[in-house]
């Protein structure tokens, strides 16, 4: 998340409480309230590619060639043993299962929208 970018963007809209989205009155509230009600216009979502693996500033591609986002952050993921990234696409862009193109370093990459988190997460619940 940057300075630009809103948790409802971000998606991170479950951070905001349910007395400051009723009330208001907060630094941003006139943004974030309409972006809830009338949705963002980028969204962040997870990416699995192929070839080498995304870095900030990447551009994401449709399939049709129209840049639709940016990489945020991507590495190697050990647990999954592919490419992963983060970024943001124009909203109506990210559904999961949508293929994308990545530019990396010039060239064109195949990429899927996927779920974030990447690793299903498996907490340690004590019996009740």
């Amino acid at each position: 998340m940057e300075q630009h970018i809103t948790p409802v963007e971000a998606g991170l809209t479950w951070a905001i409480g349910k007395r400051r989205r009723a009330e208001g009155g907060f630094l941003g509230a006139e943004v974030i309230l309409k972006q809830i009600e009338e949705g963002p216009s980028i969204r962040r979502v997870g990416f699995i590619s192929s070839g080498p693996p995304a870095r900030s500033h990447s551009e994401i591609h449709n399939v049709k060639g129209d840049n639709i986002g940016e990489i945020t952050s991507g590495g190697f993921s050990p647990c999954l043993k592919k490419n992963i990234a983060m970024g943001y696409v124009k909203s109506g862009n990210h559904k999961n299962g949508n293929k994308v193109k990545i530019l990396i370093r010039g060239k064109s990459y195949e990429g899927v929208i996927t779920k974030m988190p990447f690793v299903p997460t498996k907490y340690y619940k004590p019996p009740s």
